[in-house]
């Protein structure tokens, strides 16, 4: 058929159509979407007894990587203070329970001197308490003699990526419960509050032939050699919260305790059954 022959209508799209043809194979193609980062890492150090750290930390997930530059074990646990609150008047609360209002995330649990912990949370934009509450020799505990610090966080600047965690543990009133055994090798475990009080994950690598029970008897006054060592954990979690620790794991026996007070009869939590203990292969 001759070009002049052909519709008034359809001579006047083909153009169009050619155009838009060529103007579509010409498109660059489309781009894979950029992938979150990982959480940043910041670093705490701990000595006895005060933290140095940042004062002013942006929101989002965050690793927060504790030094143990003391002579004794310490942990960072991390509340979120209620309106009108300050980490001064948090101190002079120490001894009974905690202020209403208060949000415990987590944070590293204990390390030994010398010794590293890490704990991946997820911090809120606010006004938070970081504190010590581990006992001394002399049964004070650690944030009564100075260990605490505030801390602000501020909006999210940046997008990351939770971390991918293979095991869960979830603490609840009274127990520890693993979603699989724990083996030798690398972990990324997501550490859950499902209530209804607040837990800790206090993770100890025990000696050969040790038990748990043993390593609770040494923390009632921490004198001698310990018949294990901190791993470190979780602190403290409300209910509903989570954070995420990665561990590598060799065989041997490993105690899981929760040392927080009762809400109803100020007992730590192991006292109501709330410790365990596992072996690795």
């Amino acid at each position: 058929m001759h070009c002049n022959s052909m519709p008034r209508f359809a001579r006047s799209v083909l153009p169009i159509l050619v155009v838009a043809g060529c103007a579509k194979s010409e498109q660059p193609p489309e781009q894979a979407p950029a992938q979150a980062a990982a959480p940043p890492t910041v670093h705490v150090v701990a000595t006895d007894y005060a933290f140095q750290a940042p004062d002013t930390l942006p929101g989002g997930l965050t690793t927060l990587h504790l030094m143990n530059q003391g002579k004794e074990p310490h942990h960072l646990t991390i509340m979120q203070l209620a309106e009108g609150q300050t980490a001064a008047d948090l101190a002079k609360m120490m001894s009974g329970p905690p202020p209403a209002g208060v949000v415990f995330i987590g944070g590293p649990n204990p390390a030994m001197p010398g010794g590293s912990a890490e704990s991946t949370v997820n911090l809120k934009p606010g006004r938070y308490a970081m504190f010590c509450a581990i006992p001394s020799p002399d049964g004070k505990p650690h944030v009564m003699k100075g260990m605490i610090r505030e801390l602000t966080v501020t909006a999210a600047t940046t997008a990351v990526a939770e971390p991918v965690a293979d095991v869960t543990l979830k603490l609840a009133d009274y127990s520890f419960e693993l979603s699989s055994p724990l083996t030798a090798g690398h972990h990324v475990i997501r550490v859950e509050d499902v209530g209804p009080q607040p837990h800790e994950l206090v993770l100890v690598k025990l000696d050969s032939a040790k038990t748990v029970q043993q390593m609770l008897q040494w923390t009632e006054k921490m004198q001698g050699p310990p018949p294990g060592a901190f791993l470190g954990g979780v602190s403290l979690l409300s209910m509903g919260e989570a954070a995420f620790i990665t561990l590598d794991l060799t065989p041997g026996d490993y105690g899981l305790i929760c040392f927080f007070p009762d809400a109803k009869d100020n007992k730590p939590h192991f006292m109501h059954g709330m410790v365990k203990q596992i072996t690795v292969m």
